[in-house]
């Protein structure tokens, strides 16, 4: 019997999910994550346990050999910094990706996310140009270690986040692809898939709804606005083959979310 492409992407497609989306102690989560058929982790790494920057060498052998023995691997480490757009915090922030890129090296993980910050259309905003230079310091700092820093997709179209990650000089800032994040502020997520290609080395999956009123909610896998079936379909016809990382940022039964949201994954 000869199967097609389709069956090929359902059965190869690789889960993972965010550390902190089981709202529960890590090494509680880990065997738990592990029975629902998730193979990756994404490290939280900018405070709490995992904290790039008080990570001992021997804690970090330690963790991915506990992570490793669950038969998982570290999929990406998350620099959630605070975004690059202010001077006062600026290098403070670049200090602490930097750490997390460090980390990443120690790992062997090639995909560090995190939010820049809101694009402004204005190339010429004193907020902008201090995230452009950020970033080629910090894609640099990435590039010559053989990472790269994914922005992850926010309030602004993925048009402007292209044309602000194209006219750096670098090649290591990419796009972390939150369809969720687009979904609330009105972006349709599965065009913008088609307009981030190649820049996409990570995504994670979280449903939203936006309301008539503007206003919007996180919701599980399959109960909110993205349309997951033509979002996926578009990753597929990139030749997206990273990881498609769980996130579940809210709700008081996260567990049967996320089992929820995998069979999502698996069936579609």
């Amino acid at each position: 019997m000869r199967l097609g492409k389709d069956w090929y992407n359902m059965a190869n497609r690789k889960i993972g999910v965010t550390s902190t989306s089981f709202n529960m102690p890590f090494d509680q989560m880990l065997p738990l994550a592990k029975e629902m058929g998730i193979t990756g982790i994404q490290l939280w790494n900018v405070s709490g346990e995992h904290d790039a920057r008080s990570l001992t060498q021997d804690a970090r052998e330690r963790l991915l050999d506990k992570i490793r023995s669950h038969g998982m691997e570290i999929s990406a480490l998350c620099a959630e910094v605070g975004g690059f757009t202010d001077p006062a915090t600026v290098e403070v922030h670049l200090e602490k990706a930097k750490a997390v890129i460090d980390l990443a090296v120690d790992f062997g993980v090639y995909v560090i996310s995190g939010h820049v910050g809101t694009i402004s259309e204005d190339p010429n905003d004193p907020a902008r140009v201090c995230m452009r230079k950020a970033m080629i310091e910090l894609g640099s700092y990435a590039e010559d270690r053989g990472k790269v820093y994914a922005s992850e997709t926010g309030p602004e179209t993925i048009e402007l986040m292209r044309e602000f990650i194209d006219e750096l000089p670098n090649k290591a800032i990419k796009l972390n692809f939150d369809p969720a994040n687009l979904v609330m502020n009105g972006i349709n997520p599965v065009k913008g898939v088609l307009v981030g290609k190649e820049l996409i080395v990570h995504t994670h999956v979280k449903d939203a709804i936006r309301y008539v009123d503007g206003s919007c909610e996180e919701m599980p896998v399959g109960k909110g606005s993205v349309p997951f079936s033509e979002y996926f379909a578009a990753l597929d016809s990139i030749g997206y083959d990273g990881y498609f990382t769980i996130e579940r940022e809210i709700g008081e039964n996260r567990v049967v979310d996320i089992r929820a949201a995998v069979e999502v994954i698996k069936s579609l």
